[in-house]
């Protein structure tokens, strides 16, 4: 899954991956975030990371891996 713009709703987000989870899939799933440095999509990025912290905090569970921001210098 590629995504080339993102918005600051986690929800939309979470809603987005879980179609590519649907019944039937067995195979492994990449996320892709395409993000120009210094960018407003690095901030949404970001701003969707600290969500997911609150939530994993709030919660008592870890804080998902596949929003990291990990940026690919090429």
């Amino acid at each position: 899954m590629i995504y080339y713009s993102n918005s600051y709703s986690l929800e939309h987000r979470l809603q987005s991956q879980d179609r590519v989870h649907r019944i039937g899939q067995r195979n492994p799933v990449t996320y892709i975030d395409l993000i120009t440095e210094g960018s407003i999509d690095e901030k949404i990025v970001e701003s969707l990371q600290n969500k997911i912290d609150l939530g994993a905090k709030v919660l008592g569970e870890k804080a998902q891996e596949w929003l990291r921001l990990k940026p690919i210098k090429g």
